[in-house]
């Protein structure tokens, strides 16, 4: 029951001529076949019959495997998900830095719908023979440090493949537990394993980090059912199952003990010491994901189901670390999708057990709050966890691991896209009010240097001022890195930006707040280099 993941979709021209067909008999094109450029903009047909095999009608009937026979299917354009400038924009730039540790990865996703996951709960011997598969855009950014980018390289590479091959049962996670504690050790580890269940049924089965209690603390966003035009019934709070949300957390611990820190092959390194196995696997990685697919999972067969979708998406969010990943509304307001894993959030200093009485005294006694964590910070104020890591959840920091350095994903999920199908009285209880304009993934070289409001009013401007023709998600995407290029100083951060356009793309009010506010950064970064 495995999927698959693949870096294009097949999409379906505007413009075809009747004749263009595929055949499954010679694996050919009948009559025509397609061509485009390196920009993936330009896409012809040309005519090369000379070179294809039109077999007759008796011979595509007598052939087939089995009593079934070949049919031909409608002729199909392969998109390169990198070469898709109008829907999806990526750039980066290592600004200021020796080297670009930052690394990103856009997928497409086979994975099982929920009627086959259903049949495999209640017969595990099920083998599942279906090659229609669920299709999941999925957006990954990560920022490497240390190990000249060892561990950011390595997710980009090869992450998207390890979450479509993983099956896991609770079982399985038990165990996965049970080799951190073998392999890694360390109080964090055992505490965890021997509170398994506790931890299972908080975070996978009832999973507690969602956007209403983890972002903002509260619960206060209205009902959480929605009722379509035709009576049928939404819940915006369970967009994820038990298994969905197992496979992601699962894979992720998997995929960071067994590749990034090195514990995959055991039997030439049986003998290494963990500060040698430190020095052989050196470095570490945030990851900041998106996986978008079409609510109506009749759709979601579609592999091209996100370039125009009439109905509601799901949108689900993991979080590891201090990437960002940022929503545009259909009223051009930044909403963050993410919070953060840094030292300084109370949050993470509870997960981790630092000190309760330095946490106390910060909460209650402001003059001792500017000094609440004064050795754990460096010299530019930040604080540092065991004084050496920024975030305090990354995939590989092996240093860190026993101490609860660890890569487990925060997971949040929305509802967006059209509100066609929905009556006017229930477009309300939509989280952002649905209509959403864009996505942005950005690393801390982006967010650092830009508020989410000014990131975004960027983009919108940019749009309202070159066009919707000329600024696509491509155009804007390199913008920002432009942008930051010309504000950051001489240690300006590694700066990554991915753009994922939404269906309202360009229908958001012709406001920019932040204008001024960049143009006064703009001026003094262009006083600073005289």
């Amino acid at each position: 029951m495995n999927g698959r993941s693949q870096s294009f979709i097949h999409l379906k021209p505007s413009t075809i001529l009747p004749n263009s067909q595929w055949s499954r008999t010679t694996n050919k094109w009948n009559n025509n076949t397609i061509k485009y450029n390196n920009n993936g903009n330009n896409i012809n047909i040309l005519n090369q019959a000379s070179h294809s095999t039109i077999p007759s009608k008796n011979t595509q009937e007598s052939r087939g495997v089995g009593n079934k026979k070949h049919t031909n299917i409608p002729l199909m354009l392969r998109i390169p998900l990198l070469k898709f400038p109008s829907v999806i924009g990526h750039s980066t730039s290592r600004i200021n830095r020796l080297h670009n540790e930052d690394t990103y990865s856009i997928n497409i996703l086979k994975l099982p719908t929920r009627l086959e996951q259903l049949k495999l709960l209640r017969d595990p011997k099920y083998v599942d023979r279906n090659q229609d598969k669920k299709s999941v855009l999925n957006v990954s950014i990560f920022d490497g440090h240390g190990g000249n980018g060892r561990v950011s390289k390595l997710l980009a590479e090869s992450f998207h493949e390890e979450l479509v091959q993983n099956n896991p049962t609770k079982e399985n996670f038990f165990h996965l537990l049970e080799k951190y504690v073998e392999l890694i050790g360390g109080s964090y580890w055992e505490k965890l394993n021997s509170t398994r269940d506790l931890f299972f049924d908080k975070f996978i089965k009832n999973c507690n980090t969602k956007e209403e209690s983890v972002l903002y603390g509260s619960n206060k966003f209205g009902s959480r059912i929605i009722f379509d035009k035709f009576g049928n019934i939404i819940d915006k709070t369970h967009l994820l199952n038990v298994h969905e949300r197992l496979r992601i957390y699962y894979t992720f611990l998997k995929f960071d003990l067994e590749k990034c820190c090195g514990f995959e092959k055991l039997t030439n390194d049986n003998d290494m010491s963990f500060e040698n196995r430190i020095k052989k696997f050196p470095g570490g990685s945030t990851a900041s994901s998106i996986f978008l697919s079409s609510y109506d999972e009749s759709l979601a067969l579609d592999e091209s189901f996100f370039v125009d979708p009439k109905g509601l998406l799901k949108l689900v969010v993991t979080q590891v670390g201090d990437t960002r990943i940022i929503l545009c509304d259909q009223n051009g307001i930044a909403h963050p999708l993410t919070k953060i894993h840094h030292p300084s959030s109370e949050r993470e200093s509870e997960r981790l057990n630092i000190d309760e009485g330095k946490r106390r005294q910060k909460r209650t006694n402001l003059e001792s709050d500017e000094n609440a964590y004064e050795q754990d910070k460096d010299a530019f104020g930040e604080s540092r966890f065991l004084n050496n890591f920024a975030n305090t959840r990354a995939f590989g920091d092996l240093l860190g691991k026993r101490e609860g350095l660890s890569c487990e994903p925060d997971i949040y999920s929305y509802l967006v896209g059209s509100t066609s199908q929905l009556p006017h009285s229930e477009k309300s209880k939509l989280q952002f009010g649905g209509e959403e304009c864009f996505i942005c993934l950005v690393s801390d070289g982006v967010s650092d240097l830009m508020p989410d409001q000014e990131l975004v009013d960027l983009i919108t401007s940019t749009v309202n001022m070159r066009g919707l023709k000329n600024a696509t998600a491509q155009f804007v995407s390199e913008e920002v890195i432009k942008y930051i290029q010309a504000i950051g100083g001489k240690h300006a951060d590694n700066a990554t930006c991915v753009v994922l356009r939404l269906p309202n793309w360009g229908n958001w009010p012709m406001i920019d707040r932040t204008g001024a506010l960049r143009e006064e950064k703009l001026l003094n970064a262009q006083q600073g280099d005289r």
